[in-house]
């Protein structure tokens, strides 16, 4: 039987899970951290047998890591110390797609700043064709300087 897991911390590329069962097996943790490190996606670990965690560094997504350690028989997330919501759900579903942006562009570009530009590309566009009708094109700059001031 796998020991269940909980998440104790989450952003985008970095997951911490905890281990309650396995605390203080200097044998289980030092397995798990050479099994984790062999998969593509997983860029680093860090195992602390003392407090039970498993500190995963990836590039691919979190749903993609966990079946990659209930897969090599290491841990099960147990849904009872979770807490999913829709906002969380979202939250993860932008911090996995943050990343890849920022991959993409050799961390020149973030969400953040992709919608800044296209909401300031969309208020240069209405005024250059003088179009009152649509969005107003200082509502776009404003909600573009907006986004960009709180990511920065």
């Amino acid at each position: 039987m796998l020991p269940d897991a909980y998440l104790s911390h989450q952003t985008s590329g970095r997951i911490r899970v905890k281990i309650p069962s396995k605390k203080g097996d200097d044998s289980y943790f030092k397995n798990a951290n050479a099994l984790l490190q062999q998969h593509k996606g997983i860029d680093r670990t860090e195992v602390n047998p003392l407090t039970g965690s498993i500190l995963i560094i990836h590039s691919g997504n979190s749903t993609s890591v966990m079946k990659i350690a209930e897969t090599n028989k290491l841990f099960r997330l147990n849904g009872a110390n979770q807490t999913p919501t829709v906002a969380a759900g979202i939250k993860t579903t932008f911090n996995d797609f943050n990343t890849q942006v920022k991959r993409l562009t050799g961390h020149e570009l973030d969400i953040s700043t992709l919608a800044f530009l296209i909401l300031l590309a969309a208020g240069l566009y209405q005024i250059s064709i003088g179009n009152a009708a649509s969005i107003p094109w200082y509502t776009a700059i404003w909600y573009g300087m907006n986004i960009f001031l709180k990511g920065a």
